[in-house]
């Protein structure tokens, strides 16, 4: 066999193989991005703290969220239905999230958890919930922010 004929055949067969090599992009640095964010999310529930939140959300009337009690369009309204709500509500507020579940793909992600919500109402009542919750990440020139929110409680006699 010739050199230019062994020559050929190998980068043949290199450029078949290369598609098989391709390493699967590290989205390490992304996930742990988001994570910092749910960590931030989850503070500024604890502290109904508009300010946090603000740093979380994607500042977008395109934002969504769905709640057992409605729907939700748009940053202002996450702000006043949601946080100038537990505020007002509530003098003490702790969730706590667990079988945490984390997809980055490019420039979005998607969050899973189960949370148990614990409080107490300006009545001094106590207040608690459990359910799911799962977000939806929007990458932006300043991070990783929600965009979307979707949560569900257990049916009644669950």
């Amino acid at each position: 066999m010739s050199h230019g004929c062994t020559t050929l055949i190998a980068v043949v067969l290199a450029l078949a193989c290369a598609p098989g090599c391709r390493r699967a992009p590290d989205n390490s640095r992304d996930r742990a991005d988001v994570e910092k964010i749910f960590s931030k999310y989850l503070q500024s529930l604890n502290d109904a703290d508009v300010a946090l939140a603000s740093q979380v959300w994607l500042q977008s009337p395109d934002v969504l969220v769905v709640t057992p009690s409605g729907r939700l369009r748009g940053w202002d309204s996450v702000r006043d239905d949601i946080y100038v709500v537990m505020q007002r509500t509530f003098t003490e507020r702790h969730v706590q999230a667990s079988n945490v579940s984390i997809v980055v793909a490019g420039d979005a992600a998607w969050l899973v958890y189960d949370f148990v919500f614990t409080a107490k109402s300006t009545a001094a009542q106590p207040i608690r919930t459990d359910g799911w919750e799962s977000h939806g990440y929007q990458k932006t020139g300043n991070g990783w922010r929600i965009a979307q929110l979707h949560y569900s409680v257990p049916p009644p006699n669950h």
